[in-house]
């Protein structure tokens, strides 16, 4: 059967969320021959139905080092955010904390990873605060960026201090300003003016004065 074919009929699967066809979707999605146009369909589709049954088989695909499509690993992972079972929270933690040669070849994987986290009920989880913990450390400027926005969007009582700290210490102007935004974000701004008036790089100081016209012309 011709690949567009095969995919249309997945999605066609996908937007009638028929958990009768669970077991073809979780076969095309592990079946290393099958193109991964396909194997992109199946897992997205997997993650639309929602059906937890899927968790197995999407997280032998996270968890697989010899999985050699980036792309197919990436969408698993949004898949498992997508069932929101906190059971993926102890295999991304696995993942970030023990395969650090094997995350280099699959960089983006870590961001899709800290993007899924909103998608769990991570309020009061002490191994999603720790995995964004670490995240915000992480030598990837791009995953701290994530990062920062995935706290920001949390309910974590430590939401604005973990940000504050990168605003102060990261080596990243990149950073530090989306540090800015996102304490704005959460806070009022007095974040910004006490940027402007205080003992920060010229460049930030800079953005926090372009913020604060902004906020004035909203208001």
């Amino acid at each position: 059967v011709d690949d567009n074919l095969k995919v249309l009929a997945i999605k066609t699967i996908s937007n009638y969320k028929d958990t009768n066809c669970l077991s073809s979707l979780m076969f095309c999605l592990n079946d290393k021959s099958s193109s991964t146009k396909v194997r992109l369909a199946s897992a997205e589709a997997l993650g639309t139905i929602g059906d937890r049954n899927a968790f197995d088989s999407l997280t032998n695909i996270v968890v697989d080092d010899s999985e050699k499509s980036t792309y197919v690993k990436e969408s698993a992972v949004v898949a498992l955010g997508m069932l929101g079972d906190n059971r993926a929270l102890d295999v991304f933690d696995s993942i970030l904390n023990t395969k650090q040669m094997f995350l280099d070849k699959f960089s983006y994987l870590k961001e899709r990873i800290i993007e899924a986290l909103p998608k769990f009920d991570i309020s009061k989880d002490k191994k999603a605060l720790k995995i964004l913990k670490n995240s915000l450390l992480d030598h990837s400027e791009h995953l701290r960026i994530v990062a920062i926005e995935t706290v920001m969007n949390s309910d974590f009582d430590c939401a604005y201090d973990l940000i504050y700290d990168r605003l102060l210490y990261d080596d990243s102007l990149e950073v530090r300003k989306n540090a800015l935004v996102a304490l704005y974000n959460i806070s009022d701004r007095k974040i910004l003016d006490n940027v402007a008036l205080g003992d920060y790089p010229p460049e930030l100081k800079q953005y926090a004065l372009e913020l604060l016209e902004e906020y004035e012309n909203e208001c």
